[in-house]
Parts: C-alpha cells; sequence; structure tokens
C-alpha cells in the first residue's frame, strides 16, 4: 500500500471504504489488516447506511429438496432484488443441510444462524453461525444458552438488536439478547408462570407472548404479554383473553395478498392461506406456500412475486433448487 494513503486519518479511510460498490469492498478487507478491521466495525456499517450505499437482500430458510416425505432439510438462499439473481449460502458444518430446527436473524449487515442439534446426529451443538456480508466471510459465534426445547423463537428489532427465547426447565422460559458485535449472550427476561408462545417487534416494543404451560389449565390461565420498550427500557403488561392470544400468534389472514398470490399461481393446484411480505428497501418480495399435481404425484413449491416502489408486480421464476418451502425469511442490510 502506498504509504501516503496508510498515513491517512481512520476516518478519512472509513468514509473512502463506505462509499466502494459492494465487489470492491471485498476486495479493500484483504488489502490490510487495518482496512478489514475498519470495514468490519459497526460504524462502516452505520456510515454506509446513512450515505445510502448499502444493499438489502432477502435470505430465505427453505426446505430442500422440495420434501416428498417427512424427512426435512433445510438450507438458506439468498435473493438479491436488484439483479434478480438467486444463490445459495453454504453454513460451516452444515454443508448437507441444516436440521428443522433452525433459525436466522439480521443484524448490522450479518446473517446469523441459530441451530440446536447436528442434522445427522441429532447431537445438541447450540451452534451460532454469523456471515458478515461485507467482507463475504463465515465465522462461529457463541454458542446458543442450554434451551432444553428445539423449539425456540427469534427475532430481531429495527434497531438491530436480537432476541431469542426458548424452554430453560424448572418450568421456566427465557429471553435472551444476542450482541453479535460483542458475540455476548445477556439474559433479558424470565417467565416462571406460562411458557413463551412467541416473540414479535411491534414498532419500538418487544412483545413476549405468554400462554399456558400445556392444555389441561388453558381456560384458567390469564394469557399475555410482557412488553418492554426498546428506547425507554420499561416493562408493562398487557393482559388478553384467548381470541386475543390467537390473533397475535395466529394474525388474520391478508385477503388482498392471498387474491394476489392466486392469480399469479397459474398451475398451482392450490395457494395456501399463509401468506406472507418482506420489505427489501422500496421493494417487496412476496411469498407464498403452493401445491401442485403432475402425473399424480403431488408436489411442493413457493410461489415468489416481485412489488416494485411503483406497485407494478414480477412473477419470479426461479430454478428448482431455489423453490422450497420458506420457513422464515429476513432482509439483510449491508
Amino acid at each position: 500500500m502506498d504509504e501516503s494513503i496508510a498515513r491517512l486519518p481512520e476516518c478519512l479511510i472509513l468514509e473512502c471504504l463506505a462509499r466502494l460498490h459492494l465487489k470492491e469492498i471485498h476486495v479493500a478487507s484483504r488489502v490490510c489488516h487495518k482496512w478489514l478491521r475498519l470495514i468490519r466495525s459497526r460504524y462502516f456499517y452505520t456510515l454506509r447506511k446513512q450515505l445510502g450505499y448499502t444493499n438489502q437482500v432477502a435470505c430465505l430458510l427453505q426446505n430442500f429438496p422440495p420434501p416428498k416425505n417427512y424427512n426435512l432439510k433445510y438450507v438458506i438462499n439468498m435473493f438479491d432484488p436488484i439483479n434478480r439473481e438467486w444463490n445459495r449460502l453454504p453454513v460451516p458444518n452444515f454443508t448437507n443441510g441444516l436440521p428443522w430446527s433452525t433459525s436466522i436473524a439480521s443484524s448490522e449487515g450479518k446473517l446469523v444462524v441459530f441451530t440446536d442439534c447436528d442434522p445427522k446426529s441429532r447431537d445438541p451443538v447450540k451452534s451460532v453461525f454469523v456471515l458478515d456480508f461485507v467482507t463475504w466471510r463465515w465465522r462461529k459465534g457463541n454458542g446458543m444458552p442450554l434451551i432444553r426445547s428445539p423449539k425456540f423463537c427469534t427475532v430481531t428489532s429495527q434497531c438491530h438488536r436480537i432476541f431469542i427465547s426458548g424452554d430453560i426447565g424448572r418450568e421456566e422460559d427465557a429471553v435472551w439478547e444476542y450482541d453479535v458485535g460483542k458475540e455476548e449472550w445477556t439474559e433479558f427476561h424470565r417467565v416462571r408462570s406460562g411458557q413463551i408462545r412467541q416473540l414479535q417487534v411491534i414498532g419500538e416494543e418487544l412483545w413476549v407472548i405468554i400462554g399456558c404451560r400445556g392444555i389441561t389449565n388453558i381456560s384458567m390461565f390469564k394469557h399475555g404479554v410482557d412488553v418492554y420498550h426498546l428506547q425507554t427500557k420499561k416493562w408493562r403488561q398487557v393482559k388478553l383473553d384467548l381470541e386475543g392470544l390467537d390473533d397475535l400468534i395466529d394474525p388474520q389472514i391478508d385477503l388482498k395478498l392471498y387474491e394476489l398470490m392466486k392469480k399469479f399461481s397459474e398451475n398451482k393446484l392450490w395457494v395456501m392461506e399463509n401468506c406472507s411480505q418482506l420489505q427489501l428497501g422500496k421493494q417487496s418480495l412476496l411469498m407464498s406456500p403452493t401445491a401442485t399435481l403432475n402425473s399424480g404425484c403431488y408436489g411442493q413449491e413457493e410461489l415468489f412475486v416481485m412489488q416494485d416502489q411503483d406497485g407494478n408486480f414480477e412473477r419470479m421464476q426461479p430454478n428448482s433448487v431455489f423453490s422450497g418451502y420458506v420457513e422464515s425469511s429476513c432482509c439483510v442490510e449491508f
């Protein structure tokens, strides 16, 4: 490297690096350890976002191959809405597929993968893997806390904070926060009566949705939500009846979206009602699981439709290896 460039203040180097095209950033991260450290810093992501140079892609946890039996395996696929390109993201140690007990989230230009067992041996591993989209490098994160049940919830707030909940035994559930930069877990909240059914971020609040543990006392249990404000750091409680709890866990079908997806389904046998929408900047990726009937055999695949900023729709027809049912999705901005 030219010595005159090396002597520049770090703040000026950051200003230059943040304006590079994504492919050029991959090259720049290999110039020297100093540039790699700056590119990996949180301030680099914040500055790049402020300058309007970030990209947004969809990361999808999908069945692969499209399941013909109950031995489900999952892969992570990436869709670039600008170039309309699909790519596979192989996760270290899980090149043959991820187990069903896998969840994905995003934080400050990084994809975070949580999985609690080995897909072959089914041994508990509590693994966390992080893909930095700027440097395009995987690293192993700090393993998940001890969660007894493979059923756990993961959610990301608008300020890129990742929360995860699960059963810790003794009829207790807990919520943890994972700091991707520091690779630290912090126990955030504990529920000693009832069971955490779901986590949701609504506006600037984290909603910890609580239901009964088991079904024997379902009519007697007082369902509710513990709500945490991410800015004021204050908790409040919301009481719900069974109907209110169901509306939060299983929201009403978006009939307009459902009817739209049916129009694009063409020869599909049916479009299922659990359609979803993932915001990717000024565009949206619309998704719906569908079923087909070919030569007397049922098939399953995901239907994808892009909606641009002007409200126009375009049917996406990816290769069959990218057509599996979407278990979960997230937007990664980098």
